[in-house]
């Protein structure tokens, strides 16, 4: 009978030693990541902060765009259209009726990443399937966000030009240094 006891006594102990919790969580994911999307959306805000004065009071402009990247398209839009908004604009969907056409050439939108480590691999512990943990001494993550865009703009009335920008530049950058494991954060997004 004591054999029991303690043959059940060494299960218990077993179970209890080596049971563990889990919790499964759910992440919905975006097609990119938060910090991307900041890089673009203030790297295009920055570009479009840098358009010079131009009168467009009371005056109706049409947007066309024209860019290698579709995608950030309906923010740069509406980013521009915003500003001609605040300047006194009227922003019309047709282009028959307005007076200037705002013809948008976008060189550039996009993002880059660097990335640089230097410490301790992880490591194959022999006969367990465990891993040791990475350990980073020093690493670096540089993440930027570029815009480059160009506007001309011409009347509509009698297809002439009426004024070009300079190449209107933004950037935006995000950066992660590691020293010993202590995150050091350097970036321009939160602005």
């Amino acid at each position: 009978m004591l054999k029991i006891v303690m043959f059940k006594s060494y299960i218990l102990i077993f179970i209890f030693i080596f049971s563990s919790c889990t919790i499964t969580r759910y992440v919905t994911e975006t097609e990119r990541s938060g910090v991307e999307q900041l890089l673009i959306s203030k790297s295009i805000d920055r570009a479009i902060e840098k358009i010079n004065e131009f009168p467009v009071k009371n005056i109706k402009i049409y947007i066309d765009i024209a860019s290698l990247a579709p995608k950030e398209e309906i923010y740069l839009k509406k980013a521009l259209s915003h500003w001609f908004l605040k300047k006194g604009a009227i922003i019309v969907e047709n282009k028959k009726e307005a007076d200037l056409i705002a013809s948008i050439l976008v060189k550039c939108i996009g993002t880059d990443r660097l990335e640089a480590t230097f410490g301790v691999p992880s490591l194959p512990i022999p006969f367990t399937g465990i891993m040791t943990p990475h350990v980073d001494i020093l690493a670096m993550d540089k993440q930027k966000g570029y815009s480059e865009i160009e506007i001309v703009f011409y009347s509509t009335k009698s297809d002439s030009f009426r004024k070009k920008t300079d190449s209107l530049v933004g950037q935006a950058n995000f950066n992660i240094f590691k020293i010993f494991l202590i995150p050091i954060y350097r970036d321009n997004i939160y602005d």
